[in-house]
């Protein structure tokens, strides 16, 4: 029998609207800004980051190189080891459902740290269509991902970005056309909508279009999620994934705040109370 992708998430996330927070790594080895910071200490940043999203009550979280930029369009050999090693230590410091994305767009290399230390999915920021970004061109690699997890006879969720921040497709269609084939040709799990740009407000008219389009399928909102529009993301997302506004001063290149991520959980509480 086959589960229905609302259903394998809720395999996952155990509870109605699920807040997702994101472990920035600084630059690792081979990056341009890497300062030759040791392994061990880059993974204990991830762990004290990782840790303060599971105090703060989030109900995931996934691991992203954020900070190597400028990206590879796809990731080499010394940025997926350096990823494995950081994200094991995560693993094994809490049971957080876990997510992996490799910048610019790897689903091959998320895919496979992901099979490794057992994380439950992984985010592919350029899944289908085709877009120019500031790396170039980026090509659809669902084909390539969707053999490549069947190949590791993985489970791993892949959650799908469409129109994506930083990203110009060229279709220049309608997003909920995008959406659409992001699920039906594309067999996302789950679809991110996202602002224009890092720590950009999602606009909810966006996350409606695509919902109303395919109701079945989970949507989430994927950047500008704070306590100033949480409550309105919510009412039309069935999760939101958040980074920047969780950090000191709203700024994605700092570490989580524990108080700005407490704050926007309680909210989160508060809107599954009345709703539930």
């Amino acid at each position: 029998m086959m589960i229905r992708p609302m259903q394998r998430v809720a395999k996952v996330f155990d509870v109605p609207k699920p807040m997702i927070g994101m472990v920035h790594l600084p630059p690792l080895p081979g990056a341009p800004r890497y300062d030759g910071e040791g392994m061990a200490n880059i993974a204990d940043f991830a762990v004290s980051e990782a840790a303060k999203l599971q105090e703060a009550g989030f109900d995931g979280m996934i691991m992203e190189n954020f900070g190597d930029a400028m990206f590879y369009k796809r990731a080499r050999p010394e940025t997926i080891a350096s990823m494995t090693y950081v994200a094991k230590a995560v693993r094994d410091s809490m049971d957080l459902p876990m997510g992996i994305c490799v910048l610019q767009s790897d689903p091959i290399a998320a895919l496979s740290i992901a099979h490794v230390v057992e994380a439950e999915f992984v985010r592919v920021p350029y899944y289908t269509e085709t877009y120019i970004v500031d790396a170039g061109v980026m090509e659809s690699c669902a084909a390539d991902a969707l053999r490549f997890r069947r190949l590791l006879g993985s489970d791993a969720l892949i959650f799908a970005d469409v129109h994506i921040k930083h990203g110009y497709p060229l279709s220049q269609r309608p997003i909920a056309d995008s959406a659409d084939d992001a699920v039906h040709r594309g067999l996302a799990d789950v679809v991110i909508v996202t602002g224009k740009k890092t720590g950009g407000p999602t606009n909810s008219r966006d996350i409606a279009e695509v919902k109303a389009r395919i109701p079945d399928w989970p949507v989430f909102a994927g950047s500008g999620v704070s306590t100033d529009d949480v409550k309105t993301i919510l009412g039309v997302a069935d999760g939101a994934i958040v980074g920047s506004s969780l950090k000191h001063d709203g700024n994605a290149e700092k570490p989580i705040d524990l108080a700005r991520g407490k704050e926007i959980i309680k909210l989160v509480r508060a809107i599954r109370d009345m709703e539930g």
